[in-house]
C-alpha cells in the first residue's frame, strides 16, 4: 500500500501593538528605554508572540495557532 503524506499549512494570529516608554526619550534615557522594551518584548515572547517587523511606533508580532 502507499503511504499519502498529507501536509497541513501552518496558521497564525497577529498582534500590533506599541510598547510605551515611562521616560522621554533623551541620550540619558535610552539605557533605561531599552530596558523597559526588552521586558515588554520578553512578556510577548513568554506568551509565544514572535515579534516581526515594526512601523513607526507600531510593532508587529505573530504565533503559530495550534
Amino acid at each position: 500500500s502507499e503511504v499519502v503524506e498529507v501536509r497541513t499549512m501552518k496558521k497564525y494570529e497577529y498582534k500590533v501593538t506599541t510598547i510605551a516608554t515611562t521616560i522621554p526619550i533623551t541620550t540619558k534615557g535610552y539605557e533605561k528605554i531599552i530596558q523597559e522594551f526588552e521586558t515588554k518584548l520578553n512578556e510577548l515572547g513568554s506568551e509565544g508572540w514572535e515579534f516581526v517587523q515594526r512601523v513607526d511606533s507600531l510593532f508587529f508580532f505573530k504565533r503559530e495557532l495550534e
